[in-house]
């Protein structure tokens, strides 16, 4: 049983004419089903756009498709709606013993009259109404980091008796989350623009950081930095050397307190440690009970 409906194309005897090495013209024969092809150096936008196409001229699907920056909105998602979730989200968040660790470290180690705060930023939520699909709620995921650097930043501005500006940088922010973070007081900017705005007095949450953008939080030693433990990553014997002297500095001169888990299928939130400078605050490691 045939495998295609396609009509099979009829054989042709083909005369060429081949000049030899020796200068001699020779003719030969040749059954083909389709002319001779002519190779040839296609441009690096032609080059992408065969890459689409199969021999018989058929579209390839892409199985994983880059995903677009800024991410697209999914459908339904309003301000309204994404004011909505997160309302919800942020009381189940307060009733996690993670929050409340959070609250009593800034509370009882680290604000002295020595600690005081210029400005907030957090790096990597993720978008909150993008429309990529995951094996997780990436939006419930982002809403609880929200939730999280909401958190220190209420109790700081509590603590100073005055309002902190806050910063969220993300590449695939969209237009919407910019409304939405807006409306939380907090401002969208784009990268550079987080880390140029970071100094020594700053408090940065970077939920989960790749590690050019660890390294480069570290690099501005900020007053207190709300992140993962400093065991995940792996890296190149190279870049292992390199980041093992950064973290080592770093270490050397902050003081860091170990977090409870949440027990959420939240990556963001496994073996998160806050940081403070050693002239700020108690002295001295503080295990999570």
């Amino acid at each position: 049983m045939p495998h295609t409906s396609r009509k099979k194309k009829s054989l042709h005897n083909k005369r060429r004419e081949i000049l030899d090495d020796d200068g001699w013209t020779r003719i030969t024969s040749s059954f083909s089903a389709s002319p001779p092809t002519i190779q040839t150096h296609s441009t690096h936008s032609e080059s992408e756009q065969n890459s689409n196409w199969t021999a018989g001229g058929d579209a390839i699907k892409e199985l994983s498709p880059p995903i677009s920056l800024p991410m697209s909105v999914a459908k339904g998602s309003t301000l309204e709606t994404m004011r909505a979730q997160f309302a919800g989200i942020e009381v189940r968040w307060r009733e996690t013993n993670l929050c409340k660790m959070l609250e009593q470290t800034l509370t009882d180690k680290i604000w002295t009259g020595k600690c005081k705060v210029s400005n907030c930023a957090v790096f990597g939520t993720g978008s909150f109404c993008g429309d990529a699909v995951h094996w997780i709620d990436r939006h419930e995921s982002a809403y609880f980091q929200l939730a999280a650097f909401r958190t220190v930043v209420k109790a700081m501005e509590r603590l100073q008796a005055h309002p902190l500006r806050a910063y969220a940088q993300e590449p695939y922010y969209n237009d919407l989350d910019g409304l939405f973070l807006a409306s939380l007081n907090i401002t969208k900017v784009d990268h550079p623009k987080g880390f140029e705005l970071l100094d020594r007095d700053s408090f940065v949450y970077s939920p989960a950081a790749e590690q050019e953008v660890e390294s480069q939080i570290m690099s501005c030693g900020p007053r207190i930095w709300l992140h993962r433990s400093f065991g995940h990553s792996l890296l190149g014997s190279q870049e292992a050397k390199a980041s093992f002297e950064a973290k080592t500095k770093f270490k050397q001169g902050h003081e860091h307190a170990e977090m409870p888990e949440l027990v959420l299928k939240n990556f963001p939130f496994h073996g998160s440690v806050m940081w403070w400078r050693k002239d700020d605050g108690i002295p001295g490691h503080v295990q999570a009970s």
